[in-house]
């Protein structure tokens, strides 16, 4: 199994019809999100150079230490569940918090600080780690499409029925779940490459 992954609770499918709307409404449950999206955008910034310079732990040591590790972790945990929330996996508003582990939707590395390629760090330092995952971020590109068409037919589905259809919540989950695997590897959360699936 690879060690990152993403998932959520589906319960028994039923979702607010309200937040629906406001989804189906031209994504306007964008507007609730705004004071995650903002602090998030500094977070991941920040993710972003924590991640470059562990490159240079890396390349130097052959080891990712526990702050470079654990910084990207809790920003892409943060930015799961905001994620979840948004795409009607969940309709319980995301905490401000780094740990949640009550909110039903959870982003996990299991790797841990440690060894890693001193190889990757190099590679990570000029970018061509990032040219790498470029094969990955052409197809995301359209399975991102495809899930964003499919949660707005749930926000409809929602709307009229109070449930969301358990192959769209799984399809979007697998679609984020992609995502974060290509993010937490450019983070150097693992060595592993990320595999072209939406499943476990």
């Amino acid at each position: 199994m690879y060690p990152v992954s993403f998932d959520a609770d589906y319960g028994d499918g039923r979702r607010s019809r309200g937040l629906a709307l406001l989804g189906a409404l031209l994504f306007l449950k964008l507007i609730l999100l705004i004071p995650h999206l903002i602090i998030l955008g500094v977070l991941g910034s920040v993710a972003g150079l924590v991640a470059w310079i562990g490159y240079f732990v890396i390349a130097i040591t052959g080891e990712l230490p526990e702050f470079f590790y654990q910084f990207p972790e809790r920003v892409m945990q943060w930015q799961a569940r905001a994620s979840a929330w948004m795409n009607t996996l969940r309709d319980e508003y995301p905490p401000f918090a780094w740990e949640a582990p009550d909110y039903g939707a959870r982003f996990s590395a299991t790797e841990g600080p440690g060894p890693r390629s001193r190889l990757f760090g190099v590679l990570g330092i000029f970018f061509i780690k990032t040219i790498a995952a470029i094969p990955h971020f052409i197809v995301l590109f359209f399975v991102q499409i495809a899930a964003a068409i499919a949660v707005w037919v749930g926000y409809l589905m929602v709307v009229f029925t109070g449930k969301l259809s358990e192959g769209i919540f799984e399809f979007t989950v697998g679609a984020m779940r992609w995502g974060f695997r290509v993010s937490a590897w450019i983070y150097s959360l693992t060595d592993e490459y990320p595999p072209f699936r939406l499943t476990e």
